[in-house]
């Protein structure tokens, strides 16, 4: 399926960015089936990761930067302006995307997520009014066989040219899609109670239909997913290192991936210093906060404590609940003092899907749908006698409020953004910036008042900065995996080394550069508030400037910062 740019039919610059959003924002609700739940509507097919799509979508973006370049009258201002940036932005990714297609990992847990995604937000919502809906989710199966056959696909093409995923990441690797595989095939075969609104003879095409789509399309796209992973010769041929330096063209796809996950044009390298800055800076602070605990002795015993007290973990998940429970709690009076409008939507928290715990450190926020209207922080609650709460304030403040779900919440509710605005999530250092900026607004609001709090807020903000010094080690080539291993080690208080082995196969294996997006992120928020602190002086109302920033929604941040100051002055 494609879908027309339109000419433009006047010399109006607004109007053509308007009419590019619009033809944009339709490509890809065509295609998205996490846009389409998100407005409520249904999905009729599920993408694939083959070649051949992601050539479709770069030619398409190349279509809006050719437009978008070519035909400017003027220089947009105002919203125009931020949606001109926008556009630009998201359309150089994608094309970019298309570029790097070969050198993007995809058979990896994190990058295999979305197929969990489509059992929690398209089939187990699925609605059966009719034996058109059964026609449609059978078919809807067929698509989630061909996405994991594409996978395969891929995973073999890159084998051909020489990618293939590291040695100490394949175990992971199978074991997720192991799992997966498990659970495909129970979510794809409907719940009886949800069919009671179909005749007999609907319920049984469904059931004959997705038996035998599981039976000879989905399992064994599967079993030949786990056969390309674990073919002697691939097994043979994986190499023992990691980080993307090592493959041919892989530096430069790495230098790209930084560009589109941080979206400020901060370079690797400087990116690694700064880690290093931070760590530092971070390192003196916590020292200071375990001598205001009472303790005297080294980081690494302070550590020994931390693995054995008692308050920092949980027995069973209901316990990890209401720990993050009580931290909002604290939160919710206090809000109207930082925010001039709180998103409508209300938030909570529910456990993680257990298959997935293995293979992700912590968990993820799950935004409002139409059909769920509630923003979720889905914890992992996995190992908890090794999970360590330490830095259960700051993460749900990250993860829900005033974090993640304030961004997003209030983006998807602001009418007056066009919806390729409103909805996508398209810059990751805008959106893992914000929420590690505003889990830092808990020092000012008084949340980290109890030492533990206020240490483990600490060590949360170290695990981010070490991240921009091991992510751009292992991709650049200039740390091993020891190297790393030994300096998150000293920079991560509550990880165990079982999190620690899991984080950095993430950098180095799975999703190169993304994890940059937190520190770098809270960075420009942080350079961007102490610049306008500056030029308002006493006047500087942070009210007035959290509402500059979410009022736009996401954008990257050369954008935000002509966007503040143009709201600012």
């Amino acid at each position: 399926m494609t879908t027309h740019i339109p000419d433009s039919a006047d010399g109006s610059t607004a109007k053509e960015v308007d009419r590019l959003a619009a033809s944009y924002w339709d490509f890809l609700l065509s295609r998205e089936p996490s846009l389409r739940t998100r407005r409520g509507l249904p999905v009729e097919s599920l993408p694939g990761v083959s070649a051949a799509e992601a050539d479709e979508r770069a030619a398409f973006a190349a279509g809006v930067l050719d437009r978008l370049r070519t035909s400017k009258r003027t220089e947009p201002a105002g919203p125009t302006a931020d949606s001109a940036g926008f556009l630009e932005a998201l359309a150089e990714q994608e094309a970019q995307a298309g570029r790097f297609h070969w050198l993007t990992p995809t058979a990896t847990p994190y990058q295999l997520f979305r197929l969990q995604q489509y059992g929690d937000t398209v089939f187990r919502p699925f609605l059966f009014e009719s034996r058109a809906d059964a026609d449609r989710y059978v078919s809807l199966v067929r698509d989630l066989a061909r996405h994991v056959a594409t996978v395969g696909d891929k995973a073999a093409g890159q084998a051909a040219r020489g990618f293939f995923v590291p040695a100490p990441a394949l175990p992971g690797v199978r074991t997720t899609v192991t799992r997966l595989r498990a659970s495909a095939a129970r979510y794809a075969e409907a719940d009886a109670e949800r069919l009671t609104r179909l005749d007999a003879a609907s319920r049984g095409r469904l059931r004959d239909g997705v038996e035998r789509v599981v039976a000879t399309e989905l399992e064994p796209a599967f079993d030949r997913l786990l056969a390309v992973m674990s073919d002697p010769d691939y097994l043979r041929r994986a190499p023992q290192s990691v980080g993307w330096a090592q493959y041919t063209g892989g530096e430069e796809a790495y230098r790209a991936f930084v560009g589109t996950y941080t979206s400020g044009g901060t370079p690797p390298e400087r990116l690694h210093e700064l880690g290093r800055e931070h760590c530092h800076e971070l390192t003196e602070r916590m020292r200071d906060a375990r001598s205001a605990l009472g303790f005297t002795g080294t980081e690494a015993e302070f550590n020994e404590r931390l693995a054995t007290e008692p308050r920092l973990y949980a027995a069973t998940p209901k316990a990890v609940e209401a720990r993050y429970r009580g931290h909002l709690d604290r939160l919710t009076p206090l809000l109207p003092r930082w925010f001039a409008t709180l998103p409508r939507a209300p938030y909570g928290v529910a456990r993680l899907d257990p298959a997935l715990e293995a293979s992700m450190t912590f968990g993820y926020y799950d935004p409002p749908t139409a059909a769920r209207p509630v923003g979720c922080y889905r914890y992992n609650a996995s190992d908890l006698t090794h999970r360590s709460l330490l830095g259960a304030a700051a993460l749900i403040y990250h993860e829900l409020a005033p974090g993640h779900h304030f961004h997003l919440a209030r983006q998807s509710e602001n009418a007056a953004l066009p919806d390729l605005r409103r909805e996508l999530d398209a810059f990751n250092g805008f959106e893992e910036g914000w929420a590690e900026y505003a889990a830092g607004l808990g020092w000012e609001m008084g949340l980290y008042d109890d030492p533990w709090d206020a240490y483990g807020r600490l060590a949360h903000e170290r695990f981010t900065a070490q991240r921009l010094v091991v992510d751009t080690g292992l991709n650049l080539g200039t740390m091993t995996m020891e190297q790393a291993r030994t300096f998150m080690r000293a920079h991560a208080a509550a990880e165990s080394d079982g999190q620690i082995a899991t984080e950095l196969l993430r950098y180095a294996t799975d999703l190169p550069g993304q994890a940059l997006s937190y520190r770098a992120g809270y960075a420009e928020f942080r350079d961007l508030r102490t610049a306008c602190e500056r030029r308002a002086g006493a006047e500087f109302d942070v009210r007035v400037f959290h509402e500059a920033v979410l009022g736009g929604g996401a954008l990257p941040f050369p954008v935000l910062r002509r966007r503040v100051v143009r709201e600012l002055g």
